[in-house]
């Protein structure tokens, strides 16, 4: 299975942070391509609220490889990221 990245954001458009982590999850995507999968849950949508409460978050933006917090409100290095999807590579 590939490595699932969820980004947790109030909305990358309207949250500098939010549009940060959502970028970081971009990189990597660029990098990994089709090895990697990219979800982004804006909490503006009824759904993603449901979501990010079964997840546990409780920080805005918050990102999760695997369905584990790794980055909480953090944005994470390229180095970073890159090395804590590969773990689950």
């Amino acid at each position: 299975d590939k490595p699932l990245i969820e980004v947790f954001t109030i909305d990358s458009v309207q949250c500098a942070a939010c549009t940060y982590m959502m970028a970081a999850a971009n990189v990597a995507k660029e990098h990994f391509g089709d090895q990697i999968d990219v979800v982004e849950y804006k909490y503006v949508v009824k759904d993603n609220i449901l979501r990010t409460m079964k997840m546990g978050i409780k920080n805005l933006p918050t990102m999760c490889i695997n369905g584990e917090s790794k980055f909480i409100s953090i944005i994470p290095s390229e180095q970073e990221l890159f090395a804590e999807i590969e773990k689950v590579m």
